[in-house]
């Protein structure tokens, strides 16, 4: 019986030390890869995936338009790396394979779309082919067809989102969004039933993205903007009105390629890593709560990762965030408006209309930031860590914090730069110190130039532009503008012989009036201000030497308006 249990013994020993070297094997040609799939637009791309590998690894493809970054690697971890030349023909697909010796090896199919950008004819609900609008399509089908440059023509109508986004939940319906994944061009405003003659008018025509799903489900994002970015190409999204997202659950988040779209962030438009021209867009009506779990930041829109974004003749209007921003939030990116609004929007915390924090660069031409609402820092325009904002002929005005924080039409914090060029900054309000504008927090550089400052509310011991106490502080530098009802000129100095009262000096747009007003005599020249606006890098824009209305500023006149 002894000598039957050692044999069963060293047979089981045996048989664990013969799994053992399987498992050492089996171990030593492991070879994992990312995917097994990749998209590339039809322009030259460059492409990554993710290798992981215990043995040296060879990379091949089976053509030439794909050039490897190498053919071999190291063991370890690895980003293999690729590049795609231009496509001027149909779609076309390709294989790299990953292989260890002749041991394993894995596939990788890369499908890089037809380089002849197709036309969209869209209805909701449409059913056709898209070529026509007699063979209307439906939006999310013509989204999937659409390759780089593709042009999307869109009747008046209500449109819902009704796909998940990439890599999403599809048990989530709140995960459903209007996701634009490339380079395209979007023009609503066409009548309900065009024909070829129809030409776009969204002012009549409204064509409308919604995220209210259903009476209980709104998406996490009305809008997103996944789409690359290519210097040569961009999303353009024209005539269209987005609303009724609500940003909540920002502790989760969708990863896609290496960027994670958090699904608290940008309620109507989330924007990362993308070109982005929006023309007589309306960002109205949407929502940061905590329905869906911690509630999120950027009602409106949140852009971040390198967004690049020119904005013309758009309202970001009347959104309302349960916590930080309101409006816009722009994070590590760049915005460029035109004529466009901040009106109206809420926070339940900072920044109600405009934030840029951090590292973001804002510029404004002929804007208004009006009448938005926060219970803590900023409530027109915050801009925050090393952020920097360029205001040119822009109304600042009805903005107002209900915190003792500080910061009613403008605030900076955590070292930041604004200039603020021939505009006004007034009727706004603080329960802190700075109705007008506010700085705290490391080194906040502020230029004034040919602007008015002036009736604006805060506490009693505070002034239009005030500045929390601390060693790193600087003096604004101010000339050619009023500020509260002192005269500064173009050295910078308070002139004691000309007083400004803004209360009979301004009227009910805030244009200055009336005999001995310094602001409608002591401003900066036509030709001074395209100095200035050219030494700038680069340089401004020559709206520089015009009003928010197009006036020419042939008279010394300051503020955003001139008659």
């Amino acid at each position: 019986m002894r000598n039957t249990n050692i044999i069963i013994l060293m047979l089981a020993l045996l048989t664990l030390v013969v799994s053992c070297k399987k498992d050492k094997d089996v171990f030593d040609s492991t070879l994992l890869v990312g995917t097994a799939y990749i998209e590339v637009s039809n322009k030259a791309q460059r492409g990554t995936f993710d290798v992981l590998s215990n043995r040296p690894i060879e990379v091949s493809t089976d053509v030439g338009w794909i050039t490897l970054d190498s053919t071999a690697y190291n063991k370890g971890k690895h980003k293999v790396g690729f590049e795609t030349s231009i496509n001027d023909d149909e779609e076309r697909s390709a294989t790299i394979v990953v292989r260890i010796g002749n041991e394993q090896q894995q596939e990788v199919l890369v499908v890089q779309e037809t380089g002849k950008a197709p036309v969209f004819y869209v209805k909701p609900g449409g059913t056709g082919d898209g070529k026509s609008w007699a063979n209307a399509i439906d939006l999310t089908t013509a989204l999937e067809q659409a390759t780089t440059n593709s042009t999307l023509h869109l009747a008046a109508g209500v449109y819902y989102p009704t796909k998940v986004i990439r890599n999403g939940d599809a048990n989530n319906e709140a995960d459903k969004t209007i996701e634009i994944s490339k380079n395209l061009k979007l023009i609503g405003g066409y009548e309900e039933n065009p024909t070829v003659s129809s030409q776009a008018n969204p002012t009549v025509n409204k064509t409308i993205f919604d995220g209210q799903i259903s009476a209980q489900t709104q998406a996490y994002h009305t809008v997103t903007i996944t789409a690359p970015y290519d210097l040569e190409s961009k999303v353009s999204l024209n005539g269209i009105i987005i609303r009724g997202g609500n940003a909540t659950n920002r502790g989760s988040q969708v990863t896609i390629g290496d960027t994670r779209y958090n699904r608290g962030w940008g309620g109507g438009l989330l924007i990362a890593n993308a070109r982005v021209e929006l023309r007589n867009i309306e960002v109205v009506d949407n929502k940061t709560s905590n329905s869906g779990g911690t509630v999120g930041y950027g009602a409106g829109v949140y852009a971040f990762g390198n967004a690049k974004i020119e904005m013309f003749d758009s309202k970001i209007n009347d959104n309302k965030g349960g916590n930080n921003g309101g409006g816009f939030w722009l994070a590590d990116g760049d915005l460029i408006a035109y004529n466009s609004t901040f009106n109206g929007n809420h926070a339940s915390g900072t920044a109600a209309g405009l934030h840029g924090y951090p590292n973001a660069n804002i510029t404004l031409y002929n804007c208004e930031i009006k009448n938005n609402t926060n219970t803590s820092y900023g409530a027109g325009l915050y801009v925050r860590e090393n952020s920097n904002a360029i205001i040119v002929n822009t109304l600042i005005t009805g903005n107002k914090s209900t915190s003792s924080n500080g910061g009613g039409g403008v605030m900076q914090y955590g070292g930041t730069s604004v200039f603020l060029i021939s505009s006004t900054v007034t009727n706004n309000s603080s329960s802190g110190p700075g109705g007008g504008m506010y700085r705290r927090n490391l080194t906040n550089n502020l230029s004034i130039l040919n602007s008015i400052v002036a009736l604006n509310t805060q506490v009693s011991s505070s002034k239009d532009i005030d500045i929390y106490t601390e060693a790193s502080a600087t003096s604004p530098s101010i000339k050619n503008s009023v500020i509260t009802g002192a005269y500064y000129t173009d050295n910078g100095n308070i002139d004691t012989d000309k007083v400004f009262t803004p209360s009979t000096m301004l009227d009910g747009v805030y244009m200055p009036i009336g005999i001995n007003n310094p602001a409608l005599t002591g401003g900066v020249s036509q030709v001074s201000l395209s100095t200035y606006g050219n030494s700038f890098t680069p340089a401004l824009s020559d709206l520089i030497t015009k009003d928010k209305f197009g006036n020419d500023r042939s008279a010394p006149v300051m503020g955003y308006k001139v008659k």
